[in-house]
């Protein structure tokens, strides 16, 4: 059967047309990235030089910030949306959205060891965690690092967690609590303790170094999809993750004005709370195991979520 020359010119376009979004479907996973990070959180400083070094660009991806978020939770909503490909959020919320079955996600690499603290009033004369029995402690949230951290320095301190009043706030929040006094003390992520120190508001009562040593803290996920499609993609952004890690070691004082491009806060602030957070991409196995089993001893993992492990939260 003959065609028209014209019937077969638009069928020849139409192929084509169909050929080039095949093409354009495979390579755009490959090479654009939807990433989210938490909003003035130190923590995820590799996150910041990475974008600002062009380190991801080098890797010839091309990230898009698709999210500055408040909490770790709402950062993993996002991924349970499929709104976000990669992200930098706290172990704890990540870890716990995984066995839940909120959000399909794997751990790439960890992002920092330590950086948290618990700060009391300034005039507190509060002298170990034990002076702390019965007062108003504000956490970011339950099943948090920071929740886990108030739980083991009160079994090492030999208290029981139940005497101290918890409150849950946003970092920023407990800010304002503490130098209104409306809260004795909080745990949270740096800056926001150093933050409280340069107001002279607060005080370290503990670090969380001295709390649980080189404990894991943020980590750096990719979607499954992402992991199981396009490990090639995986892999540029863990190299450039690992070079902001090295950046950060390497150039302090360049990292420190990163920092407060991202935060806001002064040099002073920035630099103190550098001191205290580790930034290292070697994920900890025998840590994140035993933070997941912290997760179901307290049964923040659903009853009904089915089994899950370790295994099934890290990338190999």
């Amino acid at each position: 059967m003959k065609y028209p020359a014209r019937i077969l010119y638009y069928g020849a376009v139409l192929l084509w047309c169909l050929l080039l979004a095949g093409c354009s479907q495979q390579k755009t996973p490959d090479n654009s990235v939807r990433l989210g990070y938490l909003q003035n959180d130190l923590h995820h400083l590799p996150a910041f030089v990475a974008l600002e070094k062009k380190f991801f660009k080098d890797e010839g991806l091309n990230v898009t910030v698709a999210g500055v978020f408040k909490a770790g939770p709402e950062l993993m909503s996002a991924f349970g949306s499929g709104d976000l490909d990669c992200g930098y959020v706290g172990q704890a919320p990540a870890t716990a959205a995984v066995l839940n079955n909120v959000a399909k996600v794997k751990f790439i690499a960890q992002v920092n060891r330590e950086g948290s603290a618990l700060v009391i009033q300034s005039d507190d004369p509060a002298a170990s965690f034990a002076d702390l029995q019965g007062k108003s402690v504000a956490i970011p949230g339950h099943a948090t690092m920071q929740d886990f951290l108030l739980r083991r320095a009160a079994r090492t301190s030999g208290i029981s967690f139940e005497t101290l009043r918890i409150i849950v706030l946003k970092p920023p929040e407990m800010l304002q609590a503490l130098s209104q006094k409306q809260i004795a003390a909080f745990i949270s992520w740096e800056p926001y303790p150093a933050q409280a120190v340069s107001d002279n508001n607060g005080k370290i009562l503990l670090t969380s170094s001295q709390i649980w040593p080189s404990h894991p803290c943020c980590v750096l996920v990719a979607s499954e999809t992402l992991c199981r499609t396009w490990p090639a993609t995986v892999r540029k952004i863990l190299a450039a993750h690992q070079r902001a890690c090295a950046f950060i070691s390497d150039n302090p004082e360049a990292a420190i004005s990163i920092g407060m491009q991202y935060t806001g806060m002064a040099r002073a602030t920035v630099a103190a709370a550098l001191k205290h957070i580790v930034f290292d991409p070697a994920l900890d196995r025998e840590k994140a195991g035993e933070f997941v089993e912290f997760l179901k001893d307290l049964r923040y993992i659903q009853s009904h979520a089915p089994e899950k492990s370790l295994n099934d939260v890290l990338y190999d």
